[in-house]
């Protein structure tokens, strides 16, 4: 009772990262700001950069930084289907799909339902000479949102799980 469907979008940023511009050295050059490539999600718990980037490379390319607690999925490539979790804030390259948590809908509940329909995500899959998964696919595929009474159970017991997990990866 009062469980509801739900398209990602309708519930989630679907946050599509970027790289920014290889060409400008004020984008990479002392730069203090996480950005990984797809090759991090295939890490069970993402807890470090692949590379760092400048502030201005934030703020004037299509990369996004995405909070921790973010639940990563690689969308093309070697990586095509993984899933994993960011520990850190940090920026994604274009290959990388991040699905915040929002007041609503925890990590607890994001990560595990991402993980759980992965399979059919990837079973839509188009691209001829590399594989991918459209970000439109991501924002409209629906999920089952629980009532508010059995997420927040739900949340408060795997929540805590959760954080053992993050704990032990670092």
């Amino acid at each position: 009772k009062g469980w509801n469907i739900s398209k990602i979008n309708q519930k989630l940023d679907v946050l599509l990262g970027g790289t920014p511009s290889r060409s400008k050295d004020s984008y990479w050059k002392d730069g203090t700001v996480s950005w990984i490539n797809s090759g991090k999600v295939n890490e069970f718990r993402v807890i470090q950069s692949s590379e760092m980037i400048t502030s201005q490379a934030v703020r004037e390319s299509s990369t996004k930084l995405l909070p921790k607690k973010t639940t990563l999925l690689a969308i093309t490539g070697a990586t095509l289907g993984q899933v994993s979790l960011l520990e850190i804030d940090s920026c994604a390259n274009q290959s990388v799909i991040g699905l915040p948590e929002t007041e609503e809908l925890s990590h607890a509940y994001i990560y595990p339902c991402i993980c759980h329909i992965i399979t059919d995500l990837i079973s839509h899959q188009t691209g001829g000479a590399q594989q991918h998964i459209n970000k439109g696919n991501v924002e409209n595929y629906k999920i089952l949102i629980p009532n508010k009474d059995i997420l927040s159970g739900y949340t408060d017991l795997v929540e805590l799980l959760m954080s053992s997990i993050s704990n032990n990866a670092f």
